[in-house]
């Protein structure tokens, strides 16, 4: 029986997650067809995701494990709510599939709304089933690999059920209070632990510069943020789609179904340049190559944020 290292079981896993946000980012579709047409190649530098509850995040990261994948820097966003990490592959190949995982920062709320967060976590968790899911991990702790079923099994649960909302759908009161502190809480607890995006590298598509492309989807119509993050010769430099408004199955007052206007997913593009020390010196790989910077940068990623932030106007329908 072929077994599938962590190598593979990565591989496997961004497929079926790219293929998943397809399915739900007109615009990753729209994307990618211009890296072809652009003679690109596309490669999935990272997705994101954002989750509010510590029990989700703490078996993402045992599960990014099996993948390869090890947490590695913090970053932290006060004035979004939100502490972050991201999830990398040994070694320093830059171009290696990262995730970066943002946490609901519950202890810089207001007590009530942190209440209603719990509260919606709590309902979250008593409605998933990851039994089988963490015996597949114990499995793959213990012997660095899984046969093709199981990692067919592994992958399934990661992307479809892990990385979403099998619970009851969000209370509007509770989208509304933690609106009102934090459009990406918001978000977040709109999507679940789905990707909130995924980030196109911009030279591999087969762009000179982070402009070039900028500048060829903004004349296809996307929507961007205003400003690319990160100045020329830097080593990271990004921009996003700004998330489109959708809608989002929420419970009323009365217990009955409504819908609100939220927005949750868009796409980043990125260019990654050459990492320098603590002293400000470049550094080189092995091989004379310069070593291409792999992790992110706070202040680009908090401007990267405001891609996908629900606000309170518009809870009642309108646009938000």
């Amino acid at each position: 029986m072929a077994l599938h290292p962590p190598s593979t079981l990565r591989r496997l896993f961004v497929e079926a997650a790219t293929r998943k946000f397809a399915r739900n980012v007109p615009d990753f579709v729209r994307l990618q067809k211009l890296v072809a047409d652009n003679g690109g190649t596309f490669l999935n530098d990272h997705g994101a995701i954002r989750t509010a509850d510590p029990a989700v995040r703490a078996l993402f990261v045992r599960a990014a494990r099996v993948l390869g994948l090890r947490r590695e820097l913090d970053y932290s966003f006060p004035s979004k709510k939100l502490v972050s990490f991201d999830l990398q592959a040994v070694g320093d190949d830059a171009h290696q599939f990262k995730i970066f995982v943002s946490q609901v920062d519950l202890d810089a709320y207001p007590a009530d709304v942190a209440a209603l967060i719990r509260e919606d976590c709590l309902e979250q968790i008593a409605a998933a089933d990851h039994g089988r899911f963490v015996e597949l991990i114990q499995q793959a702790e213990r012997t660095g690999s899984l046969g093709a079923a199981d990692a067919e099994a592994f992958v399934t649960h990661f992307v479809e059920r892990l990385m979403s909302r099998p619970g009851p759908a969000l209370k509007r009161s509770t989208l509304q209070a933690v609106a009102a502190v934090s459009g990406e809480a918001a978000s977040a607890l709109a999507l679940g632990p789905d990707f909130n995006h995924v980030t196109i590298d911009v030279t591999a598509a087969g762009f000179p510069g982070i402009e070039a492309m900028a500048a060829a989807m903004a004349a296809q119509g996307f929507r961007l943020l205003p400003a690319i993050q990160g100045a020329p010769g830097t080593k990271l430099r990004q921009t996003a789609t700004m998330a489109a408004t959708m809608d989002t199955p929420v419970r009323e007052a009365d217990g009955s179904a409504g819908m609100a206007q939220t927005e949750k997913q868009f796409v980043e593009i990125i260019e990654r340049g050459q990492a320098h020390d603590a002293d400000g010196a470049p550094l080189w790989a092995q091989d004379g190559r310069p070593l291409v910077f792999r992790n992110f940068l706070a202040a680009n990623a908090e401007k990267i944020f405001d891609a996908a932030s629900t606000k309170v106007a518009g809870m009642d329908g309108g646009s938000c």
